[in-house]
């Protein structure tokens, strides 16, 4: 499965499902285990169907004992698919989809693999790299992935993870965009950086990059301010660079209230930063994300840096963790 922090249910494809969106995948079949059940939600309700941006499911809600790792099992509700559209379920590498977002976004009362995991892994964390090393950890963080202090931000919507930001800052120096409202989605089942259009085009025109990328050199670190303490996006992270030019890679998404406008961040802000996701607070942590050891430690200070006041930003810490917390279950990616 894919691990969605922007979703709140589990779906997996069922066996009856034979249409070409399941036909690639495993699948689960309920006459295979003795503890499956069907079940019903709090409204009488035995099945849904499920609208992504690029696709439709629709299932069966069922009953049955879930085991992340060796160590996390529980009883779980979630959606045996019978249905999935062959875009883009059919070319897609994983299976299924575990949403790990907050309850308003399941089925119904007890479909909730957060809140299921809530009394045995409060936290759980994101590690994401390029290379074959990427990995999700339920039970708490592994401080060798840290190349920092963690940051912490309340969650202001349990919906998706969504924290508020005071700012956007060139360079550490914040521009005046936010008016303290400003909202971003940390979100690990998207691979793009999105924004409110307003902001997006505001940015944009801010960062003034050069279509043939020659001022690609002298572009500013953009960062988003939390308290005293801003994260740093690096021009490799928000530009899109190839050999037919230079472009502003924040996409324009509106979202209405009350979750949004909302910044949605993916795979490129969680390549530089670990994420970690506490339900018992709620808030999201970020902390630089260690790929290359020492070198992450001194880019550290970079990364989450001080507010500039003129006077030029000073470093955060760059290398004390918190302990890991409890015991954790660790699944590559």
């Amino acid at each position: 499965v894919i691990f969605d922090t922007g979703s709140g249910n589990l779906i997996v494809p069922s066996s009856s499902c034979t249409v070409p969106g399941c036909a690639p995948h495993k699948k689960y079949n309920s006459h295979d285990s003795s503890t499956s059940s069907f079940v019903t939600n709090e409204k009488g309700e035995g099945s849904s169907e499920i609208t992504f941006g690029t696709g439709q499911v629709s299932g069966d809600f069922t009953k049955d004992k879930l085991c992340i790792g060796e160590s996390l099992c529980f009883d779980a509700n979630f959606i045996a698919a019978t249905q999935m559209t062959t875009e883009p379920f059919q070319e897609i590498p994983f299976d299924g989809i575990m949403g790990l977002g907050f309850k308003d976004l399941s089925m119904g009362e007890g479909f909730n693999i957060v809140d299921d995991l809530s009394s045995r892994a409060s936290q759980f964390s994101f590690f994401v790299s390029d290379d074959d090393d990427s990995e999700v950890t339920f039970g708490g963080y592994r401080a060798e992935r840290l190349a920092s202090e963690i940051v912490w931000a309340p969650v202001k919507v349990e919906s998706w993870w969504q924290v508020s930001i005071d700012d956007i800052t060139f360079n550490n120096q914040p521009k005046g965009l936010c008016d303290g409202a400003c909202q971003v989605a940390v979100d690990t089942g998207t691979s793009m950086l999105a924004g409110p259009s307003d902001l997006v085009d505001k940015l944009s025109s801010m960062v003034n990059a050069k279509d043939d990328c020659s001022n690609f050199d002298e572009l500013p670190n953009l960062g988003f301010q939390i308290g005293d303490l801003v994260l740093n996006l690096k021009p490799d992270d928000y530009m899109d660079k190839s050999s037919e030019g230079c472009s502003f890679s924040l996409m324009a998404l509106d979202v209405p209230p009350p979750k949004g406008p909302v910044f949605i961040f993916g795979d490129p802000f969680l390549r530089r930063f670990v994420t970690i996701y506490d339900r018992s607070k709620p808030a999201v942590g970020f902390a630089v994300a260690r790929h290359n050891g020492a070198a992450d430690e001194v880019a550290a200070s970079e990364l989450i840096a001080h507010i500039r006041d003129g006077a030029g930003a000073s470093p955060a810490a760059p290398s004390s963790t918190a302990a890991t917390g409890g015991g954790a279950a660790t699944g590559g990616g």
